[in-house]
């Protein structure tokens, strides 16, 4: 057991160093990053993270809601709510996950071990959270230092990755929502052609709304849909 406490405070040794921040009760650093898997197998019932990911959701939600406000003042409620949602999404928030290799850090079950548990989307992106939801409740319940380490590490990426389409957004409805607020009309989509065998259809799909007409390539009628919906929406919002 001796061996096993050692390798658990090395563990949060590295975590901290990686994070930046040393945290004045570690016990909530281990909650952060423990599946209710190994709570269960370990000799010693240690919590885990559920709560803490409630919370660091909300931590989250907060900073980049704040991020976006200043890097797009022009921008409105509708698609700013688009954007923050597209960056605390599952797919989104376990990419900001691997930069910090949390997948290294997760204490599940041997039998989760086993099946790649500490590899998957969702749990990289709970513990994410549930690691900012510990350092705002381990500094006081403040803002301030979870925010700070967020900027370090992810601000610059984000504002790229909005800036060049590689976050998980819905550009049919930011079409939408646009359309509607400066036309006052719905996008109109026409399938124009399908190519290709069975199995590798591709598809070719027009969008028209008012003067603007677009067109979409994708393996799917949604998939080319979306594609002319993302080009017509970046005629019509070239700066976000």
């Amino acid at each position: 057991m001796n061996e096993m406490l050692q390798s658990l405070n090395d563990k949060l040794d590295i975590l901290e160093k990686s994070l930046g921040y040393v945290f004045k009760d570690r016990s909530i650093l281990l909650a952060s990053i423990t599946h209710r898997s190994f709570s269960a197998e370990y000799y010693k019932k240690i919590p885990d993270y559920e709560v803490l990911e409630f919370l660091g959701d909300a931590v989250l939600s907060l900073i980049v809601s704040e991020v976006l406000i200043k890097e797009f003042p022009q921008a409105r409620e509708g698609e700013l709510s688009q954007i923050r949602s597209a960056i605390i999404s599952e797919v989104y928030l376990s990419k900001l996950a691997r930069e910090l290799n949390l997948q290294d850090y997760i204490l599940i079950s041997r039998g989760e071990r086993y099946q790649k548990g500490s590899e998957r989307d969702s749990l990289l992106c709970d513990v994410f959270e549930a690691v900012f939801g510990a350092m705002y409740i381990d500094a006081g319940y403040s803002i301030d230092i979870p925010r700070d380490i967020f900027l370090m590490y992810f601000k610059d990426k984000i504002i790229t990755d909005i800036k060049t389409d590689n976050i998980p957004r819905d550009f049919k409805s930011l079409l939408q929502i646009e359309t509607q607020r400066i036309y006052g009309t719905l996008p109109k989509y026409r399938l124009l052609k399908e190519e290709g065998p069975e199995h590798e259809k591709i598809f070719t799909v027009e969008c028209k709304v008012d003067n603007i007409t677009t067109i979409g390539k994708g393996k799917s009628k949604k998939e080319a849909e979306t594609q002319a919906a993302k080009e017509a929406y970046h005629i019509i919002k070239p700066d976000i």
